[in-house]
């Protein structure tokens, strides 16, 4: 009769707990993660005082966490941060349809281990993401090829003449925030962000069309050279 194999021997599936504001998306995401074998998506929540609560009553080994999530007070970045100061063994992966360069050295050496950063993509496979959080959950670091590229430099345009900060601001300012709402997110004064508007533009619009509207120009040229950082589709 065959018997099963001794208990130390059977692998589980790692726990995952999504937290993704857009329900369409999450719902999509979370059914092919939970069709893996070698994954268990645990609780989801669609914005952090959700996670927050949700984490509080749930184990799981790494969490999946949308960057942007809407209008809440706290980005992905900051809820993985919380999630972290709690829980200190978990794995945090970002989920982002923007690069953010400066993530790349957000964290010092001994804050870095298990933190990694993907770029939310049609093309992204099951395959690959299966891989990201198993990597991460164990202490690994995984950063989108498209920002290691951007941040070593093998692309030169406008966006390399950008401090990590503007950087930051631009990809905030990108989804339509406001100086007070982009300055919650990154903990600055509503007065520094439009300081630093203010130099990005003379940066990505050096020579405006009289009567211009500086901040969408400035805004369609970041998105567009952003473009340009993304990994050809298979």
């Amino acid at each position: 009769m065959p018997t099963s194999p001794p208990p130390s021997t059977v692998r589980q599936p790692l726990r995952v707990l999504y937290v993704e504001d857009d329900p369409a998306l999450r719902g999509i995401l979370t059914a092919i993660l939970g069709s893996r074998q070698d994954l268990a998506v645990v609780g989801t929540a669609g914005s952090p005082a959700e996670a927050l609560a949700v984490a509080e009553v749930l184990d799981f080994d790494v969490a999946l966490l949308d960057l942007a999530l809407g209008n809440a007070d706290m980005s992905g970045l900051e809820l993985g941060i919380t999630l972290r100061e709690r829980r200190p063994a978990v794995g945090v992966v970002i989920l982002s349809q923007y690069q953010v360069p400066a993530f790349l050295t957000r964290f010092d050496d001994e804050q870095r281990h298990g933190w990694s950063f993907i770029l939310k993509r049609a093309d992204l496979h099951p395959n690959y993401l299966s891989d990201v959080l198993h990597s991460t959950a164990r202490g690994l670091n995984v950063v989108d090829p498209a920002m290691v590229k951007r941040h070593m430099g093998e692309r030169h345009s406008a966006l390399s003449q950008l401090t990590p900060r503007q950087l930051d601001i631009m990809a905030l300012a990108s989804e339509g925030l406001d100086a007070p709402t982009i300055g919650g997110r990154l903990d600055l004064t509503p007065g520094v962000v439009r300081q630093e508007l203010s130099r990005t533009y003379q940066v990505l619009v050096p020579d405006p069309p009289q009567g211009a509207d500086l901040r969408t120009i400035a805004v369609l040229r970041y998105l567009r050279e952003m473009r340009d950082f993304e990994p050809p589709s298979a």
